[in-house]
């Protein structure tokens, strides 16, 4: 088997959201979360011995995104959230059942309240050549946006996106 001399290349990604068609337009960075598992301590007369954990715990998966000028992008994942968690009307908690916020269709009939995700890592030649495939996703936060005139540059303007999700595997 050959070395793989390349570099990984921080830039050379997509992130895709089932449930969020848009998103993948403007997703400005992505991280690969952390995943621990506990420990538990074993008293012998000498020291503590350690042992490996149960479960696993995965960090939050948080997208920064680079609003659109229609706010098609922070739209989406608002009546997302907002359907979630606090829908004042039925219209608002369909989007759970029927559609996919933007007009999409949503591909998991059984549990529409979460979605898949994937991140899509680049080779050095923009192939596909690493996926990492993230279950039942949903959103936990929407941060703020800042509109700002007194810069110099005309910068546009971002939020980001918390994730929590079941899981995730890496694909070659």
């Amino acid at each position: 088997m050959a070395t793989n001399v390349n570099f990984l290349s921080p830039i050379e990604f997509q992130f895709i959201i089932e449930r969020l068609p848009n998103v993948k337009f403007f997703v400005q960075g992505a991280n690969v979360p952390g995943i621990s598992s506990g420990f538990s301590e074993r008293p012998t007369p000498f020291k503590t011995l350690y042992e490996p954990g149960e479960k696993l715990t995965y960090d939050d998966l948080t997208l920064p995104i680079i609003c659109d000028e229609d706010l098609v992008t922070y739209r989406e994942i608002s009546k997302w959230l907002v359907a979630l968690t606090s829908p004042e009307s039925f219209d608002q908690y369909k989007t759970l059942s029927t559609r996919v916020p933007g007009g999409g269709v949503p591909t998991d009939t059984k549990n529409t309240k979460t979605s898949d995700g994937s991140l899509i890592i680049l080779n050095s030649n923009k192939n596909a050549n690493v996926s990492i495939k993230f279950k039942d996703l949903f959103p936990t936060t929407v941060s703020a946006m800042q509109l700002n005139t007194t810069g110099t540059d005309v910068t546009p303007p971002t939020f980001d996106i918390t994730f929590k999700y079941a899981g995730y595997t890496i694909e070659v």
